[in-house]
């Protein structure tokens, strides 16, 4: 058994357009944390500490874009992303 984190919330028979990344969709069970007993205890402590993070990142750095001329793509069985995402900041 494999379980391909990177298909998940993509089914077409939940979500329309579910290969398009949406940052509004609404998700009622992501797997990130796991789910019912096996929740994750941290799940709250990492939500904050990725709010905090990115709301530092982007109150330094208010404007910026993709480098989409140097991005790489994760090729693996089990992660579905990028594997080098670099952005240009002004």
């Amino acid at each position: 058994m494999l379980l391909l984190n990177g298909s998940a919330n993509r089914d077409e028979r939940h979500f329309p357009a579910a290969d398009r990344f949406d940052v509004r969709r609404t998700i009622d069970h992501h797997l990130s944390f796991g789910y019912g007993l096996h929740f994750c205890l941290g799940a709250a402590l990492a939500r904050l500490e990725g709010r905090v993070a990115l709301d530092e990142v982007l109150r330094r750095w208010p404007d910026w874009e993709v480098d989409w001329d140097n991005v790489e793509q994760a090729h693996t069985p089990t992660v579905r992303g990028w594997e080098k995402l670099p952005v240009l900041t002004r």
